[in-house]
């Protein structure tokens, strides 16, 4: 049987009552079980390459470039 680890360490953040509505509402489109989930999944996307806005970007102009040499290969073809 797996043990399951305790989160013991609390972050403490101040909202205004809009924030924090707005952040319920998030969290209810995205299915998350509470703010504190939903915050937790964004620090860790923050730290983890694959998913920032910077490893997304990334990852979208090497496919961009793949498909671009895809379209030359197949203009070439085309062409012959």
């Amino acid at each position: 049987m797996p043990m399951i680890k305790r989160r013991t360490k609390i972050v403490s953040i101040r909202l205004l009552d809009e924030e924090y509505s707005q952040l319920r509402a998030l969290c209810e489109k995205r299915g998350a079980r509470s703010v504190s989930d939903l915050a937790r999944d964004a620090m860790f996307g923050l730290m983890s390459p694959a998913t920032s806005i910077e490893g997304k970007v990334q990852d979208l102009d090497t496919r961009l470039c793949a498909l671009r040499d895809e379209v030359a290969r197949l203009t070439r073809l085309v062409q012959a």
